[in-house]
């Protein structure tokens, strides 16, 4: 059983739930509360309104209507701080009235925030290959952790969490998230060694790699596991199927844009198919 630290709380003062009132944002602002109400973190609901708010109105345009609207979202946001508080968690929201150039990363610093949580519905096909989903969007350009749920939690715990990497790079950095995580849900972590094929790891030396990246962490009940594939996503989508997991971690590298273009990143697949959340480290 992991027991947590101070060292775990600092790692989720300040949560940022982007909504747009969407059945995945409110899935993921269910799991946000969850979290906060287990970490002891705030939680800021953020939602960016698109319109014509100008004070003035404009002969022709639905000026008033926006405002209406706007209205509209800013009572939606207060229920959800309502609703967080009276759960005992502490809440504030932002409501920003813009032009569609804002994006939710101009957000983080300014709020101090240290942890996503976010929903999306995904993007597959020539979607997913040439413009990705808005979700991919934003963890490309942040540095925190990002947890991107689809739809509302099956179960009130999280009791399995699968990390999946090929353990060839320090993973330290990107564990003590998992571990922080672990530690608030009391879940049991399973360390995934993705195996390709094409570059086979001898399975001694495999589970050798990854007990080494254990050697700096204690109380921490984990399991050591292999998968042989030459399909990233699919091998560890698969891998979590078979043992019924409910979150999936892996971390991301930031990468340019041709090189995302021709092959995506596992993180980005699986935000975009899979259907638990997942939790995207950044290196």
């Amino acid at each position: 059983m992991c027991n947590r630290t101070n060292r775990d709380d600092e790692m989720m003062k300040r949560i940022l739930v982007p909504t747009d009132f969407s059945t995945c944002a409110n899935a993921a602002a269910e799991m946000a509360m969850r979290l906060a109400k287990l970490s002891g973190a705030e939680i800021y609901f953020l939602h960016l309104a698109v319109g014509d708010f100008s004070p003035f109105p404009v002969p022709g345009k639905s000026g008033s209507l926006d405002d209406n609207q706007a209205a509209i979202e800013k009572d939606n946001l207060a229920q959800m701080v309502e609703a967080a508080e009276a759960d005992g968690i502490r809440a504030k929201y932002e409501l920003v009235l813009g032009n569609g150039k804002e994006q939710i990363q101009d957000y983080i610093q300014p709020l101090q925030i240290d942890f996503l949580v976010m929903g999306s519905h995904g993007a597959t096909g020539i979607r997913e290959l040439v413009i990705g989903s808005k979700t991919q969007n934003v963890i490309r350009n942040i540095k925190i952790p990002c947890l991107v749920v689809k739809g509302m939690p099956r179960a009130s715990e999280l009791k399995h969490i699968v990390f999946a990497s090929d353990f060839r790079k320090d993973c330290s950095s990107s564990f003590e998230v998992v571990i922080a995580f672990a530690r608030v849900w009391h879940s049991r972590i399973h360390l995934l060694f993705v195996n390709l094929l094409n570059h086979l790891v001898d399975e001694n030396a495999a589970r050798l790699m990854m007990s080494n990246q254990m050697e700096n962490f204690s109380n921490i009940d984990y399991t050591l596991n292999m998968i042989e594939t030459n399909d990233k996503e699919f091998g560890i989508a698969q891998f979590a199927k078979e043992i019924d997991a409910d979150m999936i971690a892996v971390s991301m590298e930031t990468r340019t844009l041709l090189s995302r273009l021709f092959n995506p990143s596992v993180a980005e697949q699986l935000i975009n198919r899979s259907a638990i959340p997942v939790l995207i480290i950044k290196q």
